[in-house]
């Protein structure tokens, strides 16, 4: 069973890798967002150039070229988490291997404008535009010299699911050491986690929202300095933003394998909505409970709004505008303005308690 552990940028999906790092049998691997598949120019990309191409030739030709460039550069990631990055550049070469129909010399099909061949490209447009056009001529068939390339054609590959499937699950295999049970951050974005479940063994999804007062005040406190995914600076583009993340989105379909949780009811309402989870995972009862993910901790990640008056406008703009995300606070007391915000993972969870007391 894979299960990922999906949100929407800050909506505190941690808690399903701590909830479920306190039974002791998922390989939980939560230093790392496996997003190589839904990623720009990962196999989510591949897929729709390949499997349901709009354009003619180049399409797969330029869509190949770039995962070929995307692996390369994810490779160097992996090699930290325990896949060398020879094994995984060799996996996925075996993987454009296995799906090429046809392979020809070409120019780079991702190469800059013309206007290049100004410049230090003199000798490149020469060779484009004159040498190798006769050559041809000469030869009859297609010259193979620089700076020519080898492009490779696919289009509707009857191999492409399972071919890349085995890519991702022998990169899976090496970072866990071949374990069954794992839970992963972010294998699968939260808006549409079931488009990555052909490429996933046993795939589950647990999608985590958070209310959105919480998450703009959080983006700009916590993550004031580290991240922008989450715009801020006008609340007006903030409001856009998590509208356009949710509405009308697959995530929001009935599937068997996508369980919907918002983190508010993990930390207000424990019991129920952990038994949800262990339900929908056919788990059994929790052998260590609260020992990572305690309610009594998370709950300062809650109400956040209330701790910080200064953004009392921009939070009445959200309350109007947002009204169908809110979260019912008022069945629940504040939470102790004492007790400390934190970003990310469970102060419980072992690689962050220093960082916590400090």
């Amino acid at each position: 069973m894979i299960v990922g552990a999906c949100g929407f940028g800050s909506t505190g999906s941690s808690v399903v890798t701590d909830f479920l790092g306190e039974f002791g049998t998922f390989f939980i691997k939560d230093d790392l967002e496996f997003s190589w598949v839904s990623s720009v120019d990962g196999l989510l990309d591949l897929e729709q150039a390949v499997m349901r191409p709009h354009g003619r030739t180049v399409q797969s030709i330029v869509a190949i070229e770039r995962f070929r460039r995307a692996a390369a550069r994810k490779a160097r990631m992996f090699a930290r988490h325990g896949h060398s990055a020879a094994a995984f550049l060799a996996d996925a070469d075996r993987f454009i291997d296995a799906i090429t129909m046809s392979k020809w010399p070409w120019y780079d099909p991702l190469e800059s404008p013309r206007w290049v061949y100004k410049s230090r490209y003199f000798l490149q447009a020469l060779m484009k535009r004159k040498i190798i056009p006769r050559l041809e001529l000469r030869l009859g068939r297609h010259a193979t010299c620089w700076p020519l390339t080898e492009v490779r054609f696919s289009a509707h590959p009857a191999n492409f699911y399972a071919e890349a499937k085995k890519l991702v699950m022998s990169t899976l295999s090496a970072m866990t050491g071949g374990a069954e049970d794992i839970a992963l951050d972010q294998p699968f974005p939260g808006n549409n986690p079931q488009a990555c479940f052909p490429y996933f063994d046993d795939p589950y999804a647990i999608v985590v929202d958070r209310d959105p007062r919480d998450n703009y005040v959080f983006a700009r406190t916590r993550m004031l300095g580290k991240f922008h995914y989450v715009p801020i600076n006008r609340v007006e583009d903030y409001i856009a933003y998590y509208r356009g993340l949710r509405k009308d989105q697959p995530c929001l379909e009935d599937h068997p394998r996508v369980l919907r949780i918002r983190f508010e009811d993990m930390v207000y309402e424990y019991e129920k909505t952990s038994a949800k989870v262990r339900e929908f995972l056919k788990l059994p009862e929790n052998p260590a409970p609260k020992s990572i993910f305690d309610p009594a901790l998370s709950v300062a990640n809650t109400q956040v709004f209330r701790r910080f008056p200064q953004f009392a406008d921009d939070v009445a703009k959200i309350e109007r505008e947002l009204p169908e995300y809110l979260f019912d606070y008022s069945k629940y007391p504040p939470p102790d303005p004492g007790k400390k915000m934190f970003y990310g993972k469970s102060p419980k969870h072992a690689a962050f308690k220093k960082e916590y007391s400090e």
